[in-house]
């Protein structure tokens, strides 16, 4: 029997599915981060490891896989080295090695012509028209990222130390950040940021559920903050979508800022619709799917609905 493998990694989490050829469930795991750039490659194998060895003993014949992670494509040969790395770590050599963005695009548009956003942890557009394919922003936490959960988080906590020594106004925001985290004063507030020992980047993104609520609350600040987030976003997939030449778009959305984060999601919907008249989605499937999507058309070509309708099915169940 074939199966088909697709993991989703991530700056936060990753998740890998095992289906079988008519798309029935046979195992999911989700365990650690996989950004080869941002984590390391210990923790890159690391976490590969622990979270495919364990389906790849159920596969009990041929495995054709889809890794979807960060860095493919942001540095020279990354799918040769990082399935080589694959390889030597849990034993199998990967069929295809993508973009985690481009698992995404699969399980958004189900592998047709289309834009997809993902602003998670990190943000980053993909998208496809015909035989061509373009990818816009996801330059990294560094120099990148806008609109992205990290992002919002850094701009949050730049305003609450102005706020702190006096440049802005004092407002609920930064007394908020201070009681969530339980900071006493602006040591603590200081040495959580700075603390090298933890995983910085997906600490300062979980700041950015915070701004949501004090966005919904009214704090301008946050209100602000959240705005030029989603005209970002808006910037990115207009962008994609004019370099693409494609007319009336699908844009599919996934990553909790443009899913979870109302204020976010409708300013940027209003800018996409507006300027390049988009027909916005949130993802049919999640991304870790879209990894089995692309295994599958990889060897078959169009997949039929039935077998759309048990991966819908599987996403239920994961």
């Amino acid at each position: 029997m074939r199966y088909f493998l697709g993991v989703d990694g991530g700056g936060t989490k990753t998740q890998a599915v095992l289906v079988t050829e008519d798309g029935e469930l046979v195992s999911e795991r989700t365990g650690g981060p996989t950004n080869i750039l941002e984590n390391g490659e210990e923790t890159f194998r690391k976490n590969l490891e622990d979270i495919l060895k364990p389906i790849l003993m159920k596969a009990k014949g041929e495995v054709i896989s889809c890794l979807g992670v960060p860095a493919v494509g942001e540095f020279r040969n990354s799918e040769r080295i990082i399935s080589r790395i694959v390889e030597s770590t849990v034993g199998l050599k990967p069929t295809l090695v993508v973009n985690d963005v481009v698992v995404g695009w699969a399980s958004g548009t189900l592998g047709r012509d289309g834009v997809h956003i993902v602003s998670g942890t990190g943000a980053i557009v993909y998208g496809r028209h015909g035989r061509k394919e373009i990818r816009v922003s996801g330059w990294g936490s560094i120099i990148g990222d806008e609109g992205s959960a990290y992002h919002i988080g850094v701009e949050t906590l730049g305003v609450v130390s102005k706020q702190l020594d006096g440049r802005l106004e004092r407002t609920m925001l930064c007394d908020f950040v201070f009681e969530r985290f339980n900071f006493k004063d602006h040591y603590d507030f200081i040495q959580w940021i700075y603390d090298p020992h933890s995983d910085r980047r997906s600490k300062i993104a979980s700041v950015a559920v915070l701004t949501y609520e004090m966005a919904k609350k009214g704090d301008k600040f946050a209100l602000e903050i959240l705005e030029r987030a989603s005209e970002e976003l808006a910037c990115a997939v207009i962008t994609a979508v004019k370099k693409l030449e494609l007319k009336n778009p699908l844009v599919s959305c996934g990553g909790s800022v443009l899913v979870k984060n109302e204020i976010v999601r409708k300013k940027f919907e209003e800018i996409v619709k507006e300027s390049v008249n988009a027909k916005v989605v949130t993802a049919r499937l999640k991304p870790v799917l879209g990894g089995v999507i692309l295994a599958m058309k990889h060897v078959s070509g169009d997949i039929p609905e039935a077998i759309i309708g048990k991966l819908e099915e599987v996403n239920e169940m994961i």
